[in-house]
């Protein structure tokens, strides 16, 4: 009975191992096909890969919830026919989607790779913490399928398709981990540097790109499916604008290996997307542009014709300064924007620091009531106040009709860009239609220099204005010496402290009051709702003629968006009105019937009451009396 029964346990252990050959032998003819079209099916797979060879098998992998993954296993029955297979079909485009094909992995080698690769990185991120390339969006951004496509492939080659039990422990491992996650949850901290770490190695290994002259209409998920004929995309991030949410034009784009990313830049300049062609560029860390933009600005002259001053107190369209402003006034704004694009055209004009224009004045205004209203909105009193006028006299008056628009100048620049902050697109000052539009005013640096050297000489012949300078100056030295006698009295009263460090101490609190007062005086500026736009050193201020276009089409959407809404809310008060009215008329009637069926009453109990009063008494029956007397 043993010598039988170890005679079958060894013929038992001979059929497994050549059962397990075999699958082994075919397992070295099993190809994956990744990035595939969603709408595939078994048929087209098999149409488009049989011409190469016998194939046994066909599985397209699918989620629980029956949707697809984008990638399937494909069984050939020879080495040479899958060989064939990869080599012709690999980058091949199959339903307008660039496919990967390559030998299926074992799940041991799969998993031993894996770990390597873990191992690796881990080591790079000790190695290297700096800093990826600043992304200018907002961090609103959806996870595409795609993503999980690459996950779920990953997966996918993990198990094997044929044992349902592999399967089935894979899911219970990866429940555990994802039970093990959920039990030790990171600190915001760590998720924060874990995401730098990852954006960080996404751009050391070259898988990220920079798009550049994307058009405004491409959302992250079309700019994904373009991408993807380059390789299987991990990201797209379409950076846009901090207020309006509009895009920018530029994106990021993350793909899954470096040579997809490196094939995509070898196509910039030569893609089209909308009839546009795009620029791809290698993304670059923080730190590398940070150094970059150090020697433009080396290389560059200093801006001094100040262009950065033309975007103060733009009203970008969607942003909360440009609520409730009219047509007619935008359409000036972007108008007078194009004018002073052309007027710079001229090297020789500049931006003036301490002038500024003022357009939308009424036409009754005169200089005097100009310098009023600035001093009343602003408090600062202008050095030069001037309306426009025409040249002819016009009936009433004798000056010139107004041409709308003046010029104002500040003796510092600082109290100029107060001014300008202040009055801008303020509905206070000459109305809620026609707001002013004041910018920083464009001057002819010929014209200015002769300017000045004039002031120079009239102030040099001006016997006047150089007793005034005398003046002023001895009235600063007597200000400086009331307060130094001040100090020395308020020093002698204290015997504790040293001179020297008392000095030092009233100069710190006179610091941190002055310091104080600035900071309360720019949060005072930024409260302002309708300044709009604040400018910034090194930044130029010149838009294209195309972001104007964009500007003006969105506030037209928006002005139409608040007429709905405004034409809505007057609909339901008009409803709630006659509603009212009606309740009201109903009231007056119901009053008015209680009254008339109150008469009525009254009358039929006048009238009819003497007959019911009669009939009553005839009805009645007489008293008999007794005919005897008792």
């Amino acid at each position: 009975m043993d010598s039988s029964e170890n005679h079958t346990s060894s013929k038992f252990s001979k059929n497994e191992l050549r059962k397990r050959s075999r699958t082994y032998l075919n397992r070295q003819c099993r190809i994956i096909v990744r990035n595939l079209s969603y709408k595939i099916t078994e048929e087209m797979l098999r149409s488009d890969f049989e011409r190469f060879g016998n194939i046994e098998e066909v599985n397209i992998l699918k989620r629980e919830d029956g949707k697809m993954v984008g990638c399937a296993f494909l069984q050939f029955s020879q080495r040479e026919e899958s060989d064939r297979a990869i080599q012709e079909m690999d980058g091949q485009i199959l339903l307008g989607r660039k496919v990967e094909v390559h030998y299926a992995k074992d799940k041991a080698d799969y998993s031993r790779i894996k770990r390597e690769k873990i191992k690796e990185e881990d080591a790079i991120k000790a190695e290297d913490d700096n800093d990826i390339q600043i992304k200018d969006e907002d961090d609103d951004e959806d996870d595409d399928e795609d993503d999980e496509d690459d996950e779920d492939d990953e997966d996918d080659e993990d198990d094997d398709d044929d044992d349902d039990d592999d399967t089935d422990e894979d899911d219970d491992e990866d429940d555990e981990s994802e039970e093990d996650e959920k039990d030790i949850k990171p600190s915001k901290k760590q998720k924060s540097t874990v995401k730098k770490e990852n954006q960080n190695n996404e751009v050391e290994e070259g898988r990220e790109v920079f798009v550049k002259n994307l058009p405004y209409e491409v959302d992250a998920s079309e700019l994904k499916e373009i991408m993807s004929q380059f390789g299987i995309v991990e990201k797209a991030l379409i950076n846009k604008e901090r207020i309006s949410g509009h895009s920018k034009g530029t994106a990021f784009v993350i793909f899954k290996l470096k040579d997809s990313a490196q094939l995509s830049c070898r196509q910039s300049l030569k893609l089209k997307v909308h009839d546009q062609i795009v620029e791809i560029l290698p993304a670059l860390r923080k730190a590398d542009i940070m150094n970059q933009e150090k020697a433009k600005r080396e290389k560059q002259a200093k801006d001094s014709r100040n262009l950065y001053l033309l975007k103060e107190g733009l009203i970008m369209a969607g942003s909360p300064a440009a609520k409730d402003v009219s047509k007619a006034d935008m359409a000036k704004r972007l108008r007078l924007e194009q004018r002073s694009n052309e007027i710079l055209k001229n090297l020789n004009r500049f931006v003036a620091r301490e002038r500024l224009t003022i357009h939308n004045i009424p036409q009754n205004f005169t200089n005097e009531e100009l310098r009023k209203t600035v001093i009343k909105f602003t408090s600062r009193k202008p050095k030069e106040c001037r309306v426009m006028r025409e040249n002819r006299p016009s009936f009433g008056n004798a000056s010139g009709a107004s041409r709308g628009y003046g010029f104002v100048s500040f003796p510092k620049h600082e109290i100029a860009l107060e001014v300008l902050r202040k009055l801008n697109n303020n509905p206070a000052v000459f109305g809620k239609n026609s707001r002013p539009i004041v910018a920083f005013s464009i001057e002819d640096r010929n014209v200015y220099n002769i300017r000045q050297q004039r002031l120079e000489k009239s102030r040099l012949n001006n016997p006047t204005y150089q007793k005034k300078l005398e003046e002023l100056k001895a009235k600063k030295l007597q200000k400086l010496q009331s307060r130094k006698e001040s100090r020395r009295e308020a020093l002698q009263q204290l015997v504790v402290a040293p001179t020297a460090l008392l000095q030092k101490l009233n100069h710190k609190t006179r610091t941190v009051e002055l310091s104080q007062k600035k900071k309360q005086r720019k949060r005072d500026i930024e409260e302002l709702p309708f300044a709009g736009e604040m400018s910034k050193e090194g930044k130029s201020g010149i838009r294209s003629m195309r972001k104007i276009t964009l500007q003006s089409n969105a506030h037209m959407k928006r002005i139409k968006q608040d007429r709905k809404e405004e034409k809505k809310k007057r609909t339901k008060q008009e409803h709630a009105r006659n509603r009212k009215a009606k309740e009201g008329i109903r009231k007056v009637q119901q009053k008015l019937n209680v009254h008339e069926l109150r008469k009525e009453d009254a009358f039929f109990n006048e009238a009819i009451g003497k007959y019911k009063n009669m009939i009553t008494q005839a009805n009645k029956q007489p008293v008999r009396r007794k005919w005897y007397s008792e």
